[in-house]
């Protein structure tokens, strides 16, 4: 009986703790979010603007208080810079995104404001921000301070910025970065290299990043190294982000794993002499070094420490899931839905675990099991559009188009973009309603007019 009163006083304090988070995490997580576009003296960049809505969204389904900004001049820029460092020193996590131009000079790096003509490299120091002016505005949080950098686009100054003959070289993309004290920065492509815009309505990095950001137990860590790995995918290994600085043992997660359920029965005797505990603190250890592991693109080491976690514990969900996309991402389906199985075992109405499920099952081309379970993970997740999405596709490969045209349509009723209507307008022109087609492809084009999937659809059309 002792030891039941003082399991259920601890479940009682993490229950309180829970429901502190959750009421302070709104004043905890602070957000800046940076699109730069109409640049004065540089062709406009089209994609920055819905990158900027999509991530702001995505960081105030996760409990951010987010302040968005755009087309910042140089004083506005450093303005806004100085407002957000003081909402940073009372906050628990910090984080500014910017998307647009950025710099590389002498080894430093600058973020290029929108009124800057930089017609020479001596311009550079006094018309541009230095990217150390957004490591200082983001160190006053406690605990998590990140800069996310989908700057690395080809710069349009380069090739008409005279040079002073003197030792400031101008470099392609961003130079590697170093921040002290347990900042991270994130670039859409690692040092020395550009990154890409991409054909839908986002950038493939802000694209891969959205769809990870609110996975919930995914850390932080694990969490860049997929989109790494997406970005690789969807670019043909093009463009490769990277992540720079260090950080200490604790994870970090955007959205927390589910606390795991305390089985009293399933202990483990208490050795002669020694005290019993209900479950080995090593497990986290091992979920870190998979991290790593992962992080450092040893995807082997860290399916082993995965291995190894759950020889001690076989219902951490957190590692089951986290296995489970690592062998998705391998192909390996039988292996990833075996994963998925156990963690719905643990969260039978977890909407996250069955759109995981659905995608493996969609891998091994069993469409009415994938549907099955994208049904289940907008039963309990209604608000989350790639619920819909993923159903719809599947409808699609199916050729019922009606069923499809709703899902698409609920998806876009929680989150327009250009992509969601281009592959509306295809499940239009496989149901053979091509006016309808051409209408989604306006659209598509009309929010991201480079949109080049949309426009060789419209295109293929008007040839008809």
């Amino acid at each position: 009986m002792a030891v039941l009163g003082r399991i259920g006083v601890w479940l009682m304090g993490v229950a309180a703790m829970l429901l502190f988070a959750s009421a302070a995490q709104a004043e905890g997580r602070v957000a800046l979010v940076i699109a730069n576009s109409t640049y004065a003296h540089a062709p406009r960049l089209p994609n920055p603007p819905n990158d900027a809505r999509t991530i702001a969204a995505a960081l105030r389904k996760v409990g951010f208080t987010t302040t968005e900004k755009s087309d910042l001049s140089k004083a506005g820029l450093e303005a806004a810079l100085k407002v957000f460092a003081q909402s940073a020193r009372g906050a628990d996590v910090a984080v500014i995104y910017y998307a647009g131009h950025g710099m590389e000079q002498g080894g430093l790096n600058y973020l290029v404001p929108v009124d800057a003509a930089l017609a020479s490299d001596q311009d550079v120091e006094f018309d541009a921000v230095p990217l150390d002016l957004l490591l200082r505005s983001v160190e006053g949080a406690s605990r998590m301070k990140l800069v996310i950098l989908d700057a690395c686009r080809n710069n349009p100054f380069l090739s008409s910025m005279r040079r002073s003959g003197g030792t400031r070289a101008v470099g392609r993309g961003l130079a590697r970065v170093e921040p002290a004290g347990d900042i991270l920065v994130a670039y859409a492509a690692r040092e020395g290299s550009t990154a890409d815009d991409g054909d839908g309505g986002n950038s493939p990095f802000t694209t891969a990043l959205t769809q990870r950001i609110a996975t919930p137990g995914l850390e932080i860590r694990l969490l860049f190294g997929q989109v790494r790995d997406e970005v690789l995918r969807s670019t043909d290994r093009r463009q490769e982000p990277a992540i720079y600085g260090s950080l200490g043992g604790d994870p970090f997660y955007f959205v927390a794993p589910a606390p795991q359920p305390v089985a009293v029965a399933a202990a483990p005797p208490a050795p002669k002499g020694k005290a019993g505990r209900a479950q080995d603190p090593a497990t986290a250890d091992m979920k870190v070094a998979a991290l790593t592991a992962q992080r450092a693109g040893d995807t082997g080491q860290a399916l082993a420490q995965y291995a190894k976690a759950l020889a001690l514990n076989p219902k951490d969900g957190e590692a089951l899931y986290n296995r489970g996309l690592l062998y998705l991402n391998q192909s390996k389906y039988d292996l990833a839905i075996a994963d998925f199985d156990a963690v719905l075992a643990i969260r039978p109405r977890w909407g996250g675990g069955y759109h995981a499920r659905s995608r493996a099952r969609e891998g091994r081309d069993d469409l009415d099991g994938a549907i099955a379970d994208a049904s289940k993970a907008i039963q309990f997740a209604p608000q989350n559009s790639s619920g819909y999405e993923a159903r719809a596709r599947y409808y699609r490969r199916q050729g019922k188009w009606d069923l499809a045209l709703a899902d698409y349509t609920s998806a876009l009723g929680l989150q327009p973009d250009s992509d969601g209507y281009y592959q509306r307008g295809l499940a239009y022109q496989g149901k053979g309603d091509e006016a309808a087609a051409r209408a989604d492809f306006d659209k598509a084009l009309a929010l991201q007019p480079n949109n080049s999937r949309a426009q060789a659809a419209r295109d293929r059309l008007d040839k008809k």
